[in-house]
């Protein structure tokens, strides 16, 4: 388990304001409250940070204008415990008055999560166990990626009223637009393909040199064993790579990305800006201006009879 689960918050005249932990730590200084949320970006747009201080490696999840920051015991999996605070995000109220309270039920919320993660516990999920028996029986060669952007909505106004899952909050507006309680307007707008309405996308990069779509991807990368940044490029196929720094050897799926920097087979050139070019992720016509510009949005407003 991690050390401990303390809260942060930003105030815009006074800076990061350190809350409480759990279970009971030393306090971070002011200085580490910084260190912690410029691991979110200098506007706070990253939602999972790594930091580090003098006392240990901290994963953080942001909800500005707060922050919740995790601990991590010596040797603990990095990969792992950020994938249960994603987990644990929704269950919390960043709106709380009553912290200590809040930071205890996340802290052992996580601990059950870490719980119900582990491989045996995994493999009681019957689901679980039937994906394993058919890759080890070769019905199921490999499970392999499809990479498709999805455009999202949230409404963060809501949240306080209706909770903090996005997909449940956009169907409870919409079950009050139907009683009339609700109406929606245009508002803003999000990509939609004009051949079959759809907002997944396919991302393709190409060189901007040569066009080719032969590019290999250097990434910057966060190693969860000494706490250093390394690049490295990561082929199909690759399970572990070598930290530059300390000489361990990590595994692929214990990498934090931090950077990425298209490098062209073709060649050669290094670039951080690559043409890109969208495809739908449903029916494969490649977008233009006009489909990314032509989804609209929708904005509630309480229905006057």
């Amino acid at each position: 388990m991690p050390k401990a689960i303390f809260s942060i918050w930003w105030d815009d005249r006074l800076g990061p304001m350190v809350g409480r932990s759990y279970p009971e730590a030393p306090p971070l200084s002011s200085e580490e409250a910084v260190t912690v949320f410029m691991g979110h970006g200098a506007n706070m747009e990253i939602q999972v940070g790594y930091s580090k201080i003098q006392s240990g490696v901290v994963i953080s999840y942001m909800r500005p204008p707060n922050c919740i920051a995790v601990l991590l015991d010596d040797g603990e999996n990095s990969a792992t415990i950020e994938r249960n605070i994603l987990r644990l995000a929704p269950t919390i109220d960043f709106n709380s008055d009553t912290w200590d309270r809040e930071l205890e039920k996340a802290y052992r919320g996580l601990e059950d999560l870490i719980t119900e993660t582990t491989g045996e516990e995994l493999l009681l999920n019957p689901n679980v166990k039937h994906l394993v028996a058919d890759m080890m029986d070769g019905r199921l060669a490999s499970v392999t990626p499809t990479h498709v952007l999805k455009a999202t909505i949230r409404y963060p106004d809501a949240h306080e009223y209706l909770g903090n899952d996005d997909e449940e909050v956009l169907r409870l507006l919409r079950d009050l637009e139907d009683e009339e309680v609700l109406e929606s307007r245009t508002y803003g707008r999000r990509v939609e393909c004009r051949q079959c309405g759809d907002s997944d996308l396919m991302i393709s990069l190409l060189c901007p040199s040569c066009n080719s779509e032969d590019i290999h991807k250097v990434y910057t990368v966060y190693c969860p064993k000494c706490g250093n940044q390394f690049q490295t490029l990561l082929a199909d196929d690759l399970a572990v790579v070598k930290c530059l720094s300390c000489k361990q050897p990590v595994k692929v799926s214990q990498l934090s990305v931090i950077d990425v920097e298209p490098l062209c087979n073709k060649c050669g050139t290094a670039s951080n800006d690559p043409k890109i070019v969208f495809k739908c992720g449903t029916c494969g016509k490649q977008l233009k201006g006009a489909d990314l510009l032509s989804g609209t949005g929708l904005a509630y407003y309480f229905r006057n009879v």
